[in-house]
């Protein structure tokens, strides 16, 4: 568990044994990602729910259909011109690569997050996922190979510049807390506060919000799309949590579905940033 005083609670990968430990793993295996992203790491606080929702978002997220239902997701056109940096003036090449691979495993699994997130909410507000699409193909689980282990900076433990830039994003996005990809990102503090300087910028501009908005409503979209149904609600949940612990539940997955279309327009950004091109 994390400390009271920063964020929001979660279980880290380092903490977790038994049954959560092998959802975890097989989280990582679907997803082929090497880390339990955080939308899993505070829904553990409710394993049973964990296990149930994650069970029925599970088969459509091997299929090839919500592969490229992401892939619509990703990568969005921002539409901002990207400084010049010279990294190298900064990082040797292997640790550009490293940062790069970094940015990579996040854009690639927020879009495959905000699409299960959407799937959870709307099954939770009684707008079932009906599934019965036809099924296109399945794609090959397992973590993708070269990416490095994820490494998350913790707030409380991090150094003042990097402790300040990480406040400073969580008081810009108006959240409870960092996203796993800036705490990763934390590890390079240079590429971090350049990008932020001019991400923050952006941030909060019309064309910003309308793309988070637009993200969020086109996820809701493919999530409907699952070929295999998502049917999880209040009633199902009633058989193992109180009314109050349920209200958590759908606050936490509502958090989430807020929290990651900037994710996607951020991971975007950063991306742009390094190779310094127009997005």
């Amino acid at each position: 568990m994390k400390s009271d005083k920063y964020g929001v609670p979660e279980i880290f990968e380092e903490n977790v044994n038994g049954n959560l430990a092998y959802l975890y793993e097989d989280i990582q295996y679907v997803l082929k990602v090497p880390i339990v992203n955080f939308i899993f790491r505070t829904t553990a606080l409710y394993e049973a729910f964990l296990k149930l929702a994650w069970s029925q978002v599970r088969p459509s997220m091997l299929t090839s259909n919500m592969e490229n239902a992401a892939s619509e997701l990703r990568n969005p056109k921002l539409g901002v011109e990207m400084p010049t940096i010279n990294w190298s003036n900064h990082y040797d090449q292997a640790t550009i690569e490293r940062i790069k691979k970094i940015i990579f495993t996040f854009n690639y699994v927020n879009s495959k997050l905000l699409i299960i997130a959407s799937a959870w909410s709307e099954s939770l507000s009684n707008r079932t996922i009906h599934g019965g699409n036809q099924i296109h193909g399945y794609i090959q689980p397992g973590i993708l190979p070269s990416l490095p282990k994820i490494n998350l900076i913790k707030i409380e433990s991090a150094p003042k510049e990097v402790k300040g830039l990480l406040l400073d994003i969580a008081k810009t996005h108006h959240t409870y807390d960092v996203a796993s990809d800036y705490r990763a990102l934390g590890r390079y503090p240079e590429f971090l506060r350049r990008s932020w300087i001019h991400l923050k910028e952006f941030i909060g501009t019309d064309s910003y919000q309308l793309l988070s908005t637009q993200l969020k409503k086109q996820s809701i979209d493919l999530a409907h799309q699952m070929p295999f149904p998502v049917t999880i609600n209040r009633s199902l949940l009633s058989q193992f949590y109180s009314r109050k612990e349920i209200a958590g539940i759908m606050g936490v997955i509502s958090m989430f579905q807020q929290f990651l279309p900037p994710l996607i327009i951020d991971g975007e950004f950063f991306r742009m940033m390094l190779n310094g091109k127009r997005a």
